[in-house]
């Protein structure tokens, strides 16, 4: 059975690129295949239908380009996705998130998300885990939510963590249910917030 292409799931990534690059090999094909036919029908590469063949490949190209981003992302480790999904409980997982901002990007693997606790783990060397809950805690600040930003380097210790976090009481957080996602949890709002942010 083929996996859905939905973001914060284990195997994101590789679907991602996959996908991308289908989508721009169509989106291409179309213009090249109008520009052939034309050609073969007028005899000349000189009409309109070259030129809308042309404009026609913008879209393509810039497909290429998102297909080429999500190239430089692989999936998690399998392991570490069993070893959080036997950790984490009933608690709210991401994963494979790719955070994007105008200067850096910011890899972390995982996240849990837990009352006002947002705990990720980052196997990536060039995320710098500080910047990175930064990034977040001023993302979620501004869409007014108030939380716990930890992103952790330790692959034991952030596992040591989701466990005690698993095996306590959430926090109750008073929240008035948000009218930009009508129906959803604290929790669940946090988790929108942080994948309309990710690649």
């Amino acid at each position: 059975m083929k996996k859905r292409l939905e973001k914060g799931t284990y195997g994101y990534m590789d679907r991602l690129k996959m996908w991308e690059w289908k989508k721009s090999a169509l989106m291409l094909a179309i213009p090249v295949l109008v520009f052939l036919i034309g050609w073969a029908v007028m005899k000349t590469r000189l009409q309109v239908v070259t030129v809308i063949a042309v404009v026609g490949c913008l879209p393509g190209c810039n497909e290429v380009v998102h297909a080429i981003m999500a190239s430089r992302y692989h999936s998690m480790d399998k392991k570490l996705y069993e070893e959080v999904e036997a950790a984490r409980g009933d608690r709210m997982a991401l994963y494979e998130n790719v955070f994007t901002t105008y200067d850096k990007n910011y890899v972390v693997d995982c996240i849990i998300i837990s009352g006002r606790e947002v705990l990720g783990y980052s196997s990536e060397e060039k995320t710098d885990a500080k910047a990175a809950e930064t990034h977040l805690t001023t993302i979620l600040k501004q869409n007014s939510y108030k939380q716990n930003v930890k992103i952790m380097k330790n692959r034991e210790a952030y596992l040591t963590r989701v466990k005690e976090l698993a095996s306590g009481e959430p926090e109750e957080v008073p929240f008035r249910e948000d009218e930009r996602c009508p129906g959803m949890t604290r929790d669940e709002v946090i988790s929108f917030i942080l994948q309309s942010i990710s690649l």
